[in-house]
Formats: structure tokens, C-alpha cells, sequence
């Protein structure tokens, strides 16, 4: 395996030429660091053949074109597409960038991936690059977090959260799924399990030995949209933000131990996906392209690319350190040179983050 690396004195991240996920990914605060990205356990094993990349070197972020199962193309039928499980060849590395491009095409499109650090930023900033191709597809990046012990979890205003209409792990001697599928709610701490009790879903874990999945959709009146997850016991925050207008979706995939079946083999626990996408959930091309009740009310669940288009996907997710007593982060604003992050008790904290990178893109 290859790792190209770009550091600094706020950063340091990697990105695996086989498959095009990101790792490591470290945040340096002076003398701590803060490595909040999620590493499958079976990374150095010996699996079995057929395992996709996607699933053998599981780890930190990756961006899915198609989003969820390739149902529709005849050249690529592995979860997450081509962008997830195929090599990136390297095309310009400096001491703050990384530029490589897809050693396959998708939808008859070329894709490129930039990957930015600043000096005195901590944050990883992204840009996926369609260039022509032809069609419909769901697209999204798949960012896994390693929760040491609990959390909270928080977005920016949304109109629509809700399951999938079918259960995540459907057969009881393969998995185990808690929720309730479909429903849909208007707040995180009023979710409704499978036993018609009541969850916070902000908070995890809520439960163990399960594998769930919930997605909400950002308003359209928003400067940004922002996931954020808080770790008061570890003293860190972990945050992204996107341009809404390109993924307004926001997948999250619970992940503590709730597939029996290999790799995962139970162990697979404490991961969070905050997975931000144009997609219908998690349930693929075929799905998120035709007519579903998402995009039948207006809800985007898909971009289109086009042979006389460049299509340009930017996202970003950083971390900072927290205060004691800093709780669930309420809201990020724009503030000079960077966000201001604040929690339901009025603490505050700031990152220097360039929010023009989110607003200019083709």
C-alpha cells in the first residue's frame, strides 16, 4: 500500500493510492494530537478475495460515486463505486497539496481529487472534480469517526430527518438494527426504536450491539451547512462543513457492533459515518435516481453530469480542542477568518477555517 503524505504544523493527512481513503488524519494542538478518524480492525488481515477495497482498507474518509450500491453500471457493481475502491494516480504532490485523478473513468467522466492543508488551520479541505461524463448519480463523502466513549452529534437546521424505508440489518442471525424503519422525525431527541420506545439519537451510544442509520436534509436558506461532533470527555471536536446546494444530505451511520457476518464479526463498534451526500440514504444509484418521495418534494438526491460540464464537490471537516464543561455544539457562524462553534450552554470555541473554499466552486 501507498500513503501520499502532506503535513504542517495544524495537520498532517494521507491518502491511500489503492482506494483513495484518507489517512491518517491528525490534528496537532501544541503538544496533544487529536487523531479522531476511524480504522477498520481488519485492515491487516488476510480476507477473502472477493472483500471489495472498499471494505479491506476501511478507513477515515473517501468520497462514493455512486453513493451506496452500483446497481446501474455495467462496468462497476461494488458499494461506493469506482471512486472508493479503485487506485488514484498521483498527479502533483507539494508540501500543502495533493492532486491525483481516478485510473478509471465514471459515467464516461474523469474525476480528480484535491486534497489542501494551511499553515495554522486545522482543517483538511477537499474538492472532487468531475470533468464531462454523461447521467444521473448519487454521490457522497463517507468521513468515519472513532468515538472513544460517548458523544454528541449535531447539524445545522434541517427540513427532513428520517430511516431508510427498509431496516439496515433485516435478518436477526446476520445483525441487529434498533430503530424504526421508515419514520421520520423533527427532533433528534424524539426517535422512535423498533419497540416503540423513545431514543436521542444526538447521543451515542444510545444502545449497543446494533447498526443504524438515520439522514437528515439541510435547509436551503443556509449560509453553510455543518455536522459536528462533540467528545467532552476527550476534549475534542470534530466538524465539516459543505456547500448545501451541492450535498444537502447528511447520512449517519451508527456502527457498534451490530453485523455478524465477516469482516465485521462484531467488532466493528463505537463509529460513527457522517456521510454528507446527494443521495436517497444509503440505497444506491437505481434508488436515488428514480422517482423516490425525496426528490418527488423537491429534496435533491443526485447530481448530473454532463460531456461540456465540470462539476467541482468541495467539503471540508476539521477538529478543535474544547474547554470543560463544553457540551452538544448548537450552532457554527461565520465569524472574522473563521467559525465560531457553540454549545447549548453558551460556550464557544473558534477555528480559522477559509470559508470562501465551500462558496467558490464551478
Amino acid at each position: 500500500m501507498k500513503t501520499l503524505l502532506i503535513k504542517n504544523h495544524s495537520v498532517e493527512v494521507g491518502v491511500l493510492e489503492e482506494c483513495g481513503h484518507l489517512f491518517p488524519v491528525r490534528f496537532f494542538f501544541e503538544k496533544e494530537v487529536i487523531e479522531p478518524m476511524h480504522i477498520a480492525p481488519w485492515t491487516n488481515e488476510d480476507l477473502d478475495p472477493s472483500i471489495p477495497p472498499i471494505l479491506k482498507y476501511l478507513r477515515g474518509d473517501f468520497f462514493c460515486a455512486p453513493f451506496g450500491a452500483s446497481d446501474i453500471l455495467k462496468e462497476e457493481s461494488r458499494d461506493h463505486g469506482t471512486s472508493a475502491n479503485d487506485k488514484w494516480n498521483e498527479i502533483d504532490v507539494t508540501k500543502s497539496s495533493l492532486k491525483l485523478k481516478l485510473s478509471k473513468k465514471i459515467s464516461g467522466a474523469e474525476l480528480i481529487k484535491e486534497i489542501t492543508i494551511n499553515e495554522n488551520e486545522p482543517v483538511v479541505y477537499q474538492k472532487h472534480i468531475f470533468k464531462g461524463g454523461k447521467g444521473k448519480i448519487p454521490v457522497g463523502h463517507h468521513a468515519m469517526l472513532k468515538i472513544p466513549d460517548s458523544c454528541f452529534i449535531s447539524f445545522s437546521d434541517f427540513e427532513f430527518a428520517g430511516t431508510p424505508p427498509f431496516i439496515v440489518e433485516p435478518d436477526s442471525s446476520k445483525g441487529r438494527s434498533v430503530l424504526k424503519y421508515p419514520q421520520q422525525f423533527s427532533n433528534l431527541a424524539n426517535v422512535q426504536l423498533s419497540d416503540n420506545k423513545i431514543a436521542d439519537v444526538s447521543i451515542y451510544p444510545f444502545d449497543k450491539n446494533h447498526e443504524d442509520l438515520y439522514m437528515v436534509i439541510s435547509k436551503k436558506d443556509i449560509p453553510f451547512g455543518w455536522s459536528a461532533v462533540s467528545c467532552p470527555s476527550k476534549g475534542w471536536l470534530w466538524f465539516a462543513i459543505k456547500d448545501r446546494n451541492v450535498l444537502p444530505n447528511t447520512v449517519i451511520w451508527l456502527s457498534n457492533g451490530g453485523r455478524y457476518y465477516s469482516p465485521f464479526s462484531s467488532r466493528h463498534k463505537n463509529v460513527i459515518g457522517i456521510e454528507e451526500t446527494a443521495s436517497f440514504f444509503h440505497l444506491g444509484h437505481k434508488a436515488s435516481i428514480e422517482k423516490n418521495y425525496l426528490n418527488e418534494q423537491g429534496f435533491k438526491t443526485y447530481i448530473e453530469l454532463a460531456p461540456d460540464k465540470i462539476l467541482e464537490i468541495p467539503y471540508l471537516f476539521g477538529a478543535v480542542k474544547i474547554p470543560s464543561g463544553f457540551g452538544k455544539v448548537k450552532s457554527i457562524t461565520e465569524v472574522k477568518d473563521g467559525i465560531e462553534i457553540k454549545d447549548y450552554w453558551h460556550n464557544k470555541v473558534f477555528a480559522k477555517v477559509n470559508l470562501n473554499f465551500i462558496r467558490n466552486h464551478k
